[in-house]
């Protein structure tokens, strides 16, 4: 019979319980550049909506 080291089977342990972590860090980092991105282009065009308006208004 094989005895395992504690050691060894507490890093087992520990790399099955967080073995999906990077995945998940991954998605959520993907997901926040996502939204970075929309956001990005939601206040460029509002910007130039707010210029359009004003230009607008001055007669131009």
């Amino acid at each position: 019979m094989k005895r395992n080291n504690p050691l060894k089977r507490k890093m087992s342990q520990f790399s099955y319980d967080h073995k999906n972590l990077d995945d998940q860090v991954l998605r959520i980092r993907k997901s926040a550049n996502e939204l970075t991105k929309l956001l990005d282009k939601m206040s460029s065009k509002d910007k130039n909506e707010e210029k359009n308006v004003t230009f607008h208004g001055m007669g131009k």
